[in-house]
């Protein structure tokens, strides 16, 4: 849904248009607002065409609402809720009650309680002209076609509270749309031949006035001031709408007394207030939506925005912002093209997911296996410097793991805790030698291993005697079994007798 929409309120003297822009989580911000009079342009096309002159109109996407006069509505009980079998139904169930043939019909529904249905029908040849003008005119995509009291009674019960019985009135210059809503439900809906011209003329007749005159004198006087005929006119009206709601009752279409009186249209006049509120017992209150759902109105078009007159077309742009229920006739052949299958264009959606899927995947393989290699990169330099720390002797680091493991083999035989025969450790061995070695002897060991049962020792002593005092201690040793002196050589200074020795373990 675009950040901008029209709602364009369609009745049969004029076009209400409303632009209107989304800002944040509120009601938007209207950015254009025209009237523009049907008859004075000659029809609804150079009508449109007139509205097309402020560009801001054009290219943009629009709900449509039509008045009660281009609708027939209808209730209607079936035994089902399913919408499926409720659109497959529901023309038969028409065609009974609606002078028009079920193939010319465009209809849609509200769903009401116990299996009831407000069914709205307009003709689907009067329906496809209107859109196909609008569309011509504006070069504009008409996404929803509404009811204008149906839309605007929405945007009122989702401010109001939900369990009243309430009456939206719209009054119009030559008829009355009426709105009975209850529980946050519509109800009903109702046409009645009575507005501000009407008065007008009844009121100069009366007073011998013009009616331009006469509509002045009606948007400022009094109950008191009024002309009997207007005042009868109005007890009229307010009578029939009593009558109304008295049958709806009955009938079961409303079940609570009238508790709140809403009025907006450009007919909006005193006494007409007056009758209201003495025909219901509550307060009339006036409509402006666009401060009720909190949108604010362009500070350069204040002076021509009149909420009672835009109120309906504000509440078809809403329609479209905050996709608020309602009827709504763009479906099946009359769905906007957009909404339509078109194979290519499908086809051509079908390739371009699909080729997202495939960059995708492709992405997110590279990235994979670059992470990978990054972590197997890291990995190997942290092998390398614990392998470098343990065995910094190596030539090189051809498999790590099993040059680590020779080492320590190797390290083990010579130092650590290994065994030499009959569970004698080299530690054991060590401290053997250590002890049984004879002090003052001067014996000095250079060289030691432990290998196969066998110990070999080298050193230097100050003479034989101490190399063969040695010997005597060491075969005391309950871990040798025997020691043998295997050479002896007087050392290059010739002070001392280097020696080795041959010791087999027990």
């Amino acid at each position: 849904m675009s950040a901008v929409v029209a709602g364009l309120d369609i009745g049969a003297n004029s076009i209400k248009a409303v632009l209107l822009s989304r800002v944040g989580g509120g009601g938007g911000h209207v950015l254009a607002a025209e009237a523009i009079s049907i008859e004075a342009q000659g029809g609804l096309e150079p009508a449109l065409k007139k509205l097309s002159e402020t560009t801001i109109f054009q290219n943009v996407t629009c709900c449509v609402c039509l008045s009660l006069e281009q609708v027939m509505l209808r209730q209607v009980n079936l035994p089902f809720r399913d919408d499926h079998k409720i659109r497959k139904t529901l023309p038969f169930e028409l065609e009974t009650v609606i002078p028009l043939p079920k193939a010319e019909m465009a209809s849609d529904y509200l769903k009401q309680g116990e299996g009831r249905l407000l069914a709205a029908v307009t003709a689907k040849k009067n329906l496809h002209e209107l859109v196909g003008i609008i569309e011509s005119a504006l070069a504009a995509d008409v996404a929803v076609v509404d009811v204008s009291l149906g839309a605007l009674a929405y945007s009122v019960m989702e401010k109001t509270a939900a369990d009243e019985s309430a009456l939206l009135l719209n009054i119009g210059a030559r008829d009355t749309e009426a709105c009975f809503y209850e529980d946050g439900e519509i109800a009903q809906m109702r046409l009645y031949a009575f507005g501000g011209e009407i008065l007008a003329g009844a009121l100069a007749r009366g007073k011998k006035m013009h009616p331009e005159q006469a509509l002045s004198f009606l948007q400022s006087a009094s109950h008191a001031e009024a002309d009997e005929d207007v005042s009868q006119a109005c007890r009229d009206f307010c009578r029939e709408i009593r009558s109304t709601v008295e049958i709806m009752k009955l009938n079961g279409t409303l079940k609570k007394e009238i508790s709140r009186v809403t009025l907006t249209g450009g007919a909006v006049f005193p006494l007409v207030i007056r009758e209201l509120e003495s025909c219901f017992s509550v307060p009339v209150e006036i409509l402006d939506l666009a401060a009720l759902v909190k949108t604010e109105i362009g500070l350069n078009i204040k002076e021509k925005y009149h909420p009672q007159i835009m109120n309906a077309a504000l509440a078809a742009a809403l329609r479209l912002v905050s996709q608020k229920r309602g009827f709504n006739f763009r479906k099946g052949e009359f769905a906007p093209r957009g909404a339509r299958f078109d194979a290519g264009k499908g086809l051509r959606r079908a390739a371009i997911v699909a080729l997202i899927i495939i960059f995708m995947g492709a992405a997110n393989l590279i990235g994979g296996w670059a992470l990978q290699a990054y972590r197997a990169g890291a990995i190997k330099k942290q092998i390398a410097l614990i392998f470098k720390k343990n065995y910094p002797e190596a030539q090189a680091m051809v498999d790590p793991l099993q040059q680590l493991k020779t080492k320590l083999v190797a390290e083990r035989k010579a130092f650590g805790l290994y065994g030499a025969g009959q569970g004698a450790k080299v530690v054991d061995i060590l401290k053997e030698i250590s002890a049984l070695m004879p002090a003052g002897a001067g014996i000095v060991l250079t060289d030691f291993s432990c290998e196969n049962g066998i110990v070999t020792l080298s050193g230097q002593a100050q003479n034989m005697d101490a190399v063969s005092a040695a010997k005597n201690e060491l075969v005391k040793s309950r871990y040798f079994q025997d020691v043998d002196i295997a050479s002896s050589s007087l050392a290059k200074d010739g002070d001392k007798v280097q020696f080795s020795m041959r010791i087999e373990l027990k």
